[in-house]
C-alpha cells in the first residue's frame, strides 16, 4: 500500500505533469489565449515532447533503466540534450521580447538545469525536488496561498523519492536547495 502511494505522489509531483501545467496556467493568466496558446505549444512542443520521446526512445533501447533516468550516468547524457532545447525555447522567449516574468522564469529554470547538470557529476539531485519547489517559488509570486499548499507538498514527494529508492536524503536536500536558490533567484530579479 505504501508503495502505491509512494508512486502516486511521486507521479503527481514529477516535472513532466508540475511543469507543463503550471506553464499554461502562468501564460494564460498573463497574456492573451492567442499568445498564451503560441507559448504553451512553443514551450511544451520545443522542450517536454523531444524530451519524452527520446527518454521513452532510451528506456525501450536500455540507454536509461527508467522513466526518471535515475542512473546517475545515463542522466549526465539526458541533461545535455534538455539543457540545449531548453537554451533554444529560452532564447527565442527573449528573442521574441516575451513577458518579463516569463523570461524570467525560463532563464531561472535553465540556470537551475545547468547547475543540475553540474552537481550531478557528485550527486544525483532529484530533479522532482529540484523543480517543485522552484515551481512554488512561482507560484508563490501569483498567489501565496497556493504556492504554500503547493511548498507543502515538497515533503511527501520527498518521501515518495526516498520510499521508492530513487533517491537518498542527500540527493533530495540537494534538489530542495538548487530549488530554492533558484526560486529566490527569481524573487530578487523579479
Amino acid at each position: 500500500m505504501k508503495t502505491t502511494i509512494a508512486k502516486l505522489i511521486s507521479t503527481l509531483g514529477h516535472p513532466f505533469l508540475t511543469v507543463p501545467v503550471f506553464v499554461v496556467f502562468l501564460l494564460f493568466s498573463i497574456e492573451s489565449a492567442r499568445q498564451a496558446t503560441y507559448l504553451s505549444l512553443l514551450i511544451i512542443g520545443g522542450i517536454f515532447v523531444p524530451i519524452g520521446i527520446t527518454t521513452l526512445r532510451g528506456v525501450r533501447k536500455g540507454r536509461y533503466t527508467n522513466l526518471d533516468v535515475s542512473d546517475q550516468a545515463q542522466r549526465q547524457k539526458w541533461f545535455i540534450t534538455t539543457t540545449l532545447l531548453l537554451f533554444v525555447v529560452t532564447l527565442i522567449i527573449w528573442l521574441t521580447n516575451q513577458d518579463r516574468t516569463l523570461r524570467l522564469a525560463v532563464t531561472c529554470a535553465l540556470v537551475l538545469l545547468v547547475m543540475a547538470q553540474v552537481v550531478n557529476t557528485r550527486v544525483k539531485a532529484s530533479m522532482h525536488l529540484a523543480f517543485h519547489v522552484f515551481l512554488g517559488f512561482l507560484i508563490l509570486h501569483f498567489n501565496g496561498i497556493a504556492g504554500i499548499a503547493f511548498l507543502l507538498f515538497a515533503p511527501l514527494l520527498a518521501w515518495s523519492r526516498i520510499h521508492l529508492k530513487r533517491h537518498v536524503w542527500k540527493e533530495i536536500v540537494v534538489g530542495v536547495i538548487l530549488g530554492a536558490v533558484l526560486g529566490a533567484a527569481f524573487w530578487l530579479v523579479n
